[in-house]
């Protein structure tokens, strides 16, 4: 297994440069314990958790099944840190548009068992 799936730390502990695993690991509960960027200006996301390697492997193998609204958001979130870090603006520099139009996405979520 190549060296930036291994962490000597920890046996509950990932580093993975795929933004969509780390969307994926943050929308199923596993915690997101650092971003770490490299001299080349490469990003790797370090999770940490009870399931993180099984969930790892779950995403890798097969079908996973998540809450697509969850995993949207998760994803826009990490993106919205990489760009903090790339950048150095934080979210209280941004426009009051910005906000509004974020602010606008939070609608409730209808339960997976509910009928129209």
């Amino acid at each position: 297994m190549s060296k930036k799936y291994l962490s000597a730390a920890s046996h509950s502990t990932i580093i993975t440069n795929d933004l969509f695993l780390a969307a994926f690991l943050s929308t199923v509960g596993c915690t997101l314990d650092r971003i770490e960027k490299n001299e080349r200006r490469r990003v790797s996301f370090v999770f940490t958790g009870e399931r993180v390697r099984e969930l790892r492997e779950a995403y890798r193998t097969g079908p996973v099944h998540v809450d697509m609204r969850d995993f949207r958001e998760n994803l826009n979130r990490l993106r919205d840190r990489l760009g903090e870090m790339v950048t150095g603006h934080y979210p209280e520099e941004r426009s009051a548009a910005y906000a509004t139009a974020r602010s606008l996405d939070t609608q409730p979520r209808l339960s997976s068992y509910a009928h129209a």
